[in-house]
């Protein structure tokens, strides 16, 4: 069978071999890696986390690797310390999705929000991700009108508890209901999307992850 997938993890396999565990288009999958852990086989493009690769597998239930390509090497990108944090969030929401979600839907996303970790600030491409992937886990913060009066007019920031929108009446500080709205909804290309004050926006997202969905991210 042939897959297009993220590397998620590898564990040990034997004494020589991994399975490795992949995000795709169909969710998650582990691969048998025989013959992994020898160097000399160049299965290490395969076995490290956050590469994107293409690959052939056994046709059976627990899928055994034939073959392999490297679509996009995590190696090259030269990650620093925060952009390698951030990429281990990134995983960690992956590696916790719901097994019913959209997954060919999500999964061009991720690959492309992975690809984009060098050329997008990394607080701004973290925030667009964890707002967006509320989706899948069965969130979805009420933007569209105030949470405590219902106006629909003049929203200008978001409550965490109420998990939404609140209109001028009911607060007077700016907080960011103009971003959540755009990165929620928003169906644009990575680069395109607005800045704003990224420590305080993920604040909020981190803040709202616990309360909503009791995961504690580590921003």
């Amino acid at each position: 069978m042939k897959f297009e997938g993220i590397v998620l993890s590898e564990i040990d396999y034997k004494e020589a071999s991994k399975i490795v565990n992949l995000y795709t288009e169909k969710g998650k999958i582990g691969v048998k890696a025989l013959g992994s852990k020898k160097i000399k086989n160049g299965l290490l493009g395969f076995t490290t986390t956050g590469n994107t690769v293409s690959f052939v597998t056994t046709d059976k239930e627990v899928y055994t690797l034939i073959e392999y390509d490297i679509i996009d090497s995590i190696m090259k990108h030269d990650l620093d310390i925060n952009e390698m944090k951030g990429l281990g969030v990134i995983l960690y929401i992956i590696n916790i999705i719901p097994a019913d979600s959209p997954h060919d839907k999500i999964y061009p996303f991720v690959k492309d929000i992975i690809s984009n970790i060098k050329n997008i600030n990394i607080d701004k491409l973290l925030s667009i991700f964890l707002i967006k992937m509320l989706y899948p886990f069965g969130i979805s913060p009420n933007l569209k009108s105030c949470v405590k009066c219902q106006n629909n007019h003049d929203l200008i920031a978001f409550d965490i508890a109420y998990g939404g929108a609140l209109c001028k009446n009911c607060i007077d500080k700016n907080n960011n209901i103009e971003i959540w709205n755009e990165y929620y909804y928003g169906k644009k290309n990575l680069k395109d999307y607005s800045d704003t004050d990224f420590s305080i926006l993920l604040n909020q997202i981190k803040n709202y992850y616990s309360y909503h969905l009791n995961i504690r991210l580590k921003l």
